[in-house]
């Protein structure tokens, strides 16, 4: 897997991920949401998967985050159930 080094811009550093190709998953306590550049998938290939965790739950309860991921033109990733297995090709950040 790729150096994923995040900066402190960090709704940048998720465009830029989707952009490479990536799934990312914001997630708070109680809520996740699932972006990539297209809704579904049949396979995994080589996709990522990064779960960033939402502090402040207001970025995502508010769609403020989603406003800019989705005019940035990338969509909700609705085939949850199929997300990479492979722990290398999974990652986290706070």
């Amino acid at each position: 897997m790729e150096n994923l080094i995040p900066t402190n811009n960090s709704l940048r550093d998720i465009v830029d991920w989707l952009k490479a190709g990536h799934i990312i998953c914001l997630f708070t306590d109680c809520r996740k949401k699932f972006f990539f550049k297209n809704a579904a998938l049949s396979e995994i290939k080589d996709e990522i998967l990064i779960y960033i965790y939402v502090k402040n739950e207001s970025l995502l309860n508010d769609d403020e985050w989603v406003w800019y991921i989705k005019n940035e033109g990338f969509v909700e990733y609705n085939s949850i159930d199929i997300l990479p297995t492979n722990n290398e090709n999974i990652c986290f950040f706070k």
